[in-house]
């Protein structure tokens, strides 16, 4: 089955059937654990060159902002 196949499935769903799927879901991106030292990080910088070039320094400046203004708190090990 492939992704298509997985969203055609979905817009037969109900409502009920898609709060069960949104759960279900939420609860899988909890499970997804990320491990410190799985960075890449030649390839990382790498990709950020890539991404920065042919940007004017105030461009850059802008995006760099936008990524650093709203800072989410990490959710606790618990929860």
């Amino acid at each position: 089955m492939v992704f298509e196949d997985v969203k055609k499935a979905v817009d037969r769903f109900s409502l009920h059937e898609l709060r069960q799927l949104r759960a279900y879901i939420e609860g899988r991106e909890q499970q997804i654990e990320l491990r410190p030292g799985t960075v890449d990080m030649d390839g990382l910088l790498s990709a950020l060159d890539d991404i920065r070039a042919g940007m004017t320094e105030a461009e850059f400046a802008e995006i760099e902002r936008a990524m650093n203004e709203e800072y989410i708190e990490p959710l606790d090990a618990d929860e």
